[in-house]
């Protein structure tokens, strides 16, 4: 398993970007969460199969849909599980 944090900045907030992004973890079978922060990024916390964290990564780092302007992404890799049973919207 691998566990990553992001931080996403950019056009990402009242763009559809929480949806978009857990819609792609789903189908990648990642568990974990997507928020609204009150600077105007999003965070994302994902773990599951380290292949699968790396494309969903690149989706988020891309946009994961056409609204989206991601620009920027601070990324941290965890090094423990955080327990997640599913991806949720918060």
């Amino acid at each position: 398993m691998k566990c990553v944090q992001m931080v996403v900045g950019g056009k990402v907030q009242g763009v559809g970007f929480r949806l978009s992004a857990a819609e792609i973890a789903r189908n990648l079978k990642l568990v974990g969460f997507v928020r609204n922060e009150a600077d105007g990024t999003v965070r994302v916390d994902a773990e599951g199969d380290p292949d699968r964290v790396e494309q969903f990564i690149q989706q988020i780092r891309k946009g994961p849909n056409s609204f989206v302007k991601v620009k920027q992404v601070d990324l941290k890799y965890l090094e423990k599980q955080q327990g997640f049973k599913r991806f949720e919207i918060r």
